[in-house]
């Protein structure tokens, strides 16, 4: 399994309050990212960080870093706000569309695999604010003609309970494999948010577990939540069992891809704290491989010994 960066969180980043970071220029913040140890790829923002398409490229080349995946930023547009794909209105449903497919291109030119989407703007905040079935319908038909258009570049789903909405439309994994069904077309995948997956409460290994059985392409997000809020924390934060337990499914699995980091530097120097949760990821990673897939047991000592060595490092 390989590591990238969401890059964009290199630069500015933004809580509901506060604002922090320089805003950087693309190349800036992948010579940054290719500094970090460990780092191997790079997940870029589509349209914001690709307005000189040439700049991302050279800059790849020039670090020697892989486009991960290009990801379609379908929330940040005033014509967004009440959705993307979902949304009533046929000419915002086009523009989502026509991004999408811009975003294909770019990735194709980029020698990205994926693009990946996350339509967070898709949802609800009150009830009876709108027909859940509509919705439904309408997203199945616009991401079936995003998927037709365009070069054939698989467009990865990702899940999120909340945030900006109340109620997020692809609140779960389980919902993701449920629309890729219906859309009924190869090109198409689900970006598996680890941190995401663990606000329900329960095991996000559980989850990963139908969605590996499901054969859907895969892409990985790592961070991790506390409480009913997607905190975007490093790795093992607060559910430490839970990463070990996801990355032993993986290994297992034979999952060879992107591990991504969607952790969230808000209130930390963000090159050291890119740094940090790729040190604790590999940390991970390790204990898991040594293991050689085997799960954990509660007998004995030595299992527990390795995982207490990893908890608390310091010991």
């Amino acid at each position: 399994m390989k590591q990238a960066l969401i890059v964009a969180f290199l630069g500015t980043v933004r809580d509901r309050f506060t604002q922090t970071g320089e805003p950087l220029p693309i190349r800036e913040k992948l010579r940054r990212a290719a500094l970090i140890p460990g780092v191997q790829g790079a997940e870029i923002i589509f349209p914001d960080e690709c307005s000189e398409p040439s700049e991302v490229l050279e800059a790849l080349a020039e670090t020697g870093l892989e486009p991960a995946a290009i990801n379609v930023n379908l929330k940040g547009r005033p014509e967004f706000q009440r959705g993307a794909l979902s949304v009533n209105d046929p000419r915002i449903r086009m523009m989502a569309v026509s991004l999408i497919v811009q975003a294909k291109e770019f990735a194709l030119q980029a020698g990205a695999a994926r693009v990946t989407c996350a339509p967070l703007a898709d949802g609800v905040d009150y009830p009876l604010q709108q027909s859940y079935a509509d919705a439904w319908s309408r997203t199945v038909g616009t991401l079936r003609t995003a998927i037709e258009e365009g070069p054939p570049v698989p467009v990865h789903l990702e899940h999120k309970p909340s945030d900006p909405r109340v109620r997020g439309l692809l609140s779960s994994s389980e919902l993701v494999l449920r629309l890729l069904s219906e859309i009924g077309r190869e090109g198409a995948g689900i970006t598996f948010n680890i941190g995401h997956a663990s606000l329900d409460g329960f095991s996000p290994a559980a989850s990963l577990a139908h969605v590996l059985e499901s054969g859907v392409p895969l892409y990985v997000h790592l961070c991790d939540a506390a409480g009913g809020w997607d905190w975007d924390l490093l790795p093992g934060s607060y559910h430490h069992w839970h990463l070990l337990e996801v990355l032993q499914a993986l290994f297992v699995s034979g999952y060879d891809g992107w591990l991504t980091s969607d952790s969230f530097p808000i209130r930390q120097e963000a090159q050291t704290f890119c740094a940090a949760h790729i040190q604790r990821t590999a940390l991970a990673l390790r204990t898991v491989e040594r293991r050689g897939g085997e799960f954990f047991k509660s007998e004995g000592t030595s299992s527990w010994k390795e995982v207490e060595t990893w908890l608390f490092p310091t010991r």
